[in-house]
This record gives C-alpha cells, structure tokens and sequence, in this order.
C-alpha cells in the first residue's frame, strides 16, 4: 500500500569551502530536525553533502523547511542549505533507507533540486502542485536568505517542533531562553518577517487538497 508523503532533498551550500566540523554539525542539525518532527520521519545522508528527509505529513513540508534553515542560519558558521520538496506516493521501498527508496515523490524531490537555481533555497514540486504553492515556497524561501543569525536564532525557537503549531513559544519565553529583552525580539522577527511566514506555515497545515494518507 503506498501513501502520499513530502521528501525533502537538499544539499549544503558552500561546503567544499567550509571545514570538515562545520559541515558535520550542519548534517547533525538536520538529522536533529527530522528525529524531532514525528515519529515515521527519517533521514539519510548521501555524496558528502546531500541528504533527505521522508516527511509522512506532507501538509508539514514548508514548516520543516523553514525550521532546517532558521536551526542552520542561527549557528555561526554552519553551512547554510538549498531544499526541494516533492510530494506524492513512495514506493515500497520509501520505509527503508531513504537512499534506495523510489516513488513519484522521491523523483520529484530530486527534480526539484536538480533544476533550482543557485540563489533559490526552496522549491516545491510534485502531483496536484499549483503555481501558487510554487510560488509560495519560493517566496519563503526569499524571506529566509535575508535572516540574519540572531533572526534566525529567534524563528527557530519560534518554529519548535516542541510548540504545537497554533502553540509557539510565546515572545516572552523565546527572549528568556535567548537572554535578550521581548522587545528585541519582536524586532528580530518582524524584521525576520515571521508573521508572514507564520501565515504561510498555516495555511500549508491547514491545507487538506495534499492529503496525508
């Protein structure tokens, strides 16, 4: 029996110039962010610096993205990463090692990213995708190379796995676990444009046209 999930395929920015700890740190964020948003979520390392994420909530898709890289951004000197989700049914082998598994979201996935141009962090691809889901993903994606660390550092918290989606991290909570005052960190989220990611986030949770079974 297939099902319909997200993978997430993606590749580090600029590690063939980055050290060796920097970029092990990196993949270790990433795998930290899968084991954190659900139990059937799984993630594989593959070439050095690729990797995937099977994500079984595919509605989940843009949310995952942007908390891989506001974890990565708000780390000095961590790699940064590029990101393309596909969605659609996996194959029988999708609930083994992410590496020999097939299925349309799997082709997908690695269409996307082979075709993403250098400066995109973010695509979407896959059956039943409109353009506006498209043209979201590559929206937030816009938003999210702009972040600075300390920005970053703030929508992580934000975005928490641990926070239920309509529960974040209250503003308060996020400036004591930072050490800084709420007003600092009102500004580095709007500045961050978490209001308008958070809108984004919801709508895509919300959005039942990409079904999870």
């Amino acid at each position: 029996m297939t099902r319909t999930v997200a993978i997430l395929t993606g590749d580090l920015i600029g590690s063939t110039h980055a050290p060796r700890a920097a970029v092990e740190a990196a993949m270790a964020t990433i795998r930290d962010c899968a084991a954190q948003l659900g139990p059937d979520t799984r993630f594989t390392r593959f070439r050095g610096d690729g990797w995937q994420v099977r994500l079984a909530t595919p509605n989940a898709a843009l949310w995952a993205c942007l908390l891989i890289l506001a974890r990565l951004r708000g780390q000095d000197g961590l790699p940064g990463c590029r990101i393309a989700v596909g969605l659609g049914e996996e194959g029988p082998a999708g609930t083994g090692d992410l590496s020999t598994a097939t299925g349309p979201a799997f082709t997908a996935s690695g269409r996307a990213l082979d075709r993403m141009k250098a400066d995109r962090l973010l695509a979407l691809e896959g059956a039943g995708v409109d353009p506006f889901r498209k043209l979201a993903f590559m929206i937030a994606g816009e938003l999210a190379g702009r972040w600075t660390t300390g920005q970053a550092e703030a929508l992580a918290l934000k975005l928490d796995p641990g926070s239920p989606a309509d529960e974040r991290l209250s503003n308060e909570a996020v400036a004591r676990r930072l050490g800084i005052t709420r007003q600092a960190v009102d500004a580095r989220l709007k500045a961050a444009d978490y209001p308008i990611l958070d809108e984004m986030v919801q709508v895509f949770l919300a959005d039942r046209a990409n079904p999870t079974e």
